[in-house]
């Protein structure tokens, strides 16, 4: 397992060990509304996840991460992080989900800061790109807050979504980026 400290989280690769934090999380009210339509989500379905993750930090050296809040009485799980292939492109979907008591106090941008620059120092993807819900103005909001720009309106998954993206370039030439300890 690969670990890495922020100013305020704990970052850890995934695991089969964490099937448990992650059935929760993709079963928290905020995710179910943000992200599954309000369908709950089988541990079938989580098993499924954590392969593809598993596969992806194989071949890619980096992925999806366990985020945790540190805290006095020792690191809380708060949500996911992480990239993956997008599409056939040359380029990565960035994704967060966190739960509701993890969101809106600046921790998702702080992990998504650690998560994008370790990918993108670890590849040599031309681009982050986030699809985002309509309704989900708090991954909007984040989105841009990264530097993300949106583009345009696409179809992905089964649905339309709002398409952003920003460049490596971009990314590495604001101050944002943090060094790994």
């Amino acid at each position: 397992m690969i670990r890495r400290e922020t100013e305020h989280l704990v970052l850890t690769s995934m695991l089969p060990e964490h099937e448990k934090e992650l059935f929760e999380l993709h079963n928290d009210p905020l995710v179910q509304k943000s992200i599954y339509r309000n369908v709950p989500q089988t541990i079938e379905h989580i098993r499924k996840i954590i392969n593809m993750f598993l596969a992806q930090w194989q071949r890619d050296g980096f992925g999806f991460w366990m985020v945790y809040e540190k805290t006095n009485h020792g690191p809380i799980f708060i949500g996911r992080c992480g990239l993956r292939d997008y599409e056939d492109t040359n380029n990565l979907e960035f994704v967060y989900v966190f739960f509701e008591r993890g969101a809106g106090r600046g921790l998702g941008p702080e992990a998504a800061r650690f998560t994008i620059t370790h990918a993108l120092q670890n590849s040599t993807k031309e681009k982050v790109v986030g699809v985002i819900a309509h309704s989900n103005e708090r991954a909007k909001q984040a989105a841009k807050k990264l530097g993300l720009r949106y583009i345009d309106d696409r179809w992905h998954d089964g649905r339309f979504w709002q398409y952003y993206e920003m460049t490596r370039e971009e990314f590495f030439l604001r101050a944002h980026h943090q060094v790994v300890r």
